[in-house]
């Protein structure tokens, strides 16, 4: 389950942390004998069920395979960008590389046009961190299935912008996880200001498309991730435990845009630029 099982254990003190989730205790719980009881560590959920939660491998297109030519394209892809080592573009990708709830709220105040972060925005917080487990789980079956290797384990030079271990080694490339859940994410923000939206989808598309900066991810991966993110989304739309708190969470983030809360306006201008799309020959 690579990433995901991480994602999983990770999320399992974000989720509860924000108050949005439901959680349960850990199967199989024990104490010592004269030991204090050991509180169980809750186990994260997302909004929707295994019966309501889209299949990827249902709704994306095959993995590409050595020798097609999409698969070329990915790994000509890949090569090129490894110029954008150690440029500001890549210095966001390292900083992309995280999905906790609140660097993603950082990663779209500029596009929504406010400093957004847990203190401010509880509730929001709390529905990016169940969505971002609803994103992840939904592309792990496809991942299961194609078990398409990551790109810089095929190609030189094979620079990444995050350090590499055996764990993402022998994890899967397809479809993204990260652009699954950035897209998703994406999506959340731009219902929830939708003046803002094509800066906020911008921002949701560059977030995926780190991950080709990065080198960790092929961008059919990132395509394929986006469209996961969007089926994702589909279903959270019949879901009253996602729509609910999302009422709640318009009103934070209009309070925020109103408060003068604003982030940087040299950095918003700089992000302006870098998440400009890719340029693929």
């Amino acid at each position: 389950a690579g990433m995901y099982a991480g994602l999983a254990i990770g999320l399992a003190v974000l989720v509860a942390c924000a108050g949005g989730a439901e959680t349960a205790p850990m199967a199989g719980a024990a104490t010592m004998a004269g030991a204090a009881p050991v509180t169980p560590a809750p186990q994260p959920q997302g909004f929707l069920t295994v019966a309501t939660r889209p299949d990827a491998f249902a709704t994306v297109a095959p993995a590409p395979k050595e020798g097609e030519a999409r698969n070329d394209l990915d790994w000509k892809i890949f090569r090129d960008t490894r110029k954008l080592e150690g440029s500001d573009r890549w210095k966001l990708a390292q900083s992309d590389n995280s999905y906790l709830p609140k660097d993603l709220m950082a990663d779209f105040s500029c596009s929504v046009g406010a400093s957004l972060t847990p203190e401010n925005a509880p509730t929001l917080a709390g529905i990016l961190a169940r969505t971002t487990f609803d994103a992840g789980a939904a592309a792990e079956g496809a991942k299961q299935v194609y078990k398409r290797t990551r790109p810089y384990l095929h190609n030189t030079p094979n620079s990444i912008c995050i350090e590499k271990s055996e764990g993402l080694s022998k994890s899967f490339d397809y479809p993204s996880g990260h652009a699954s859940l950035g897209w998703t994410a994406g999506l959340v923000m731009a219902q929830l200001a939708p003046d803002r939206a094509s800066q906020v989808l911008a921002r949701g598309r560059s977030y995926g498309e780190s991950r080709v900066v990065c080198g960790v991810h092929n961008m059919s991966a990132i395509e394929a991730g986006r469209t996961n993110a969007a089926g994702v989304f589909a279903a959270l739309q019949s879901s009253d435990a996602f729509v609910t708190p999302m009422a709640k969470a318009r009103d934070e983030v209009a309070a925020a845009r109103a408060s003068g809360a604003n982030p940087d306006a040299g950095w918003c201008a700089k992000e302006a630029e870098l998440i400009k799309p890719l340029v693929v020959e």
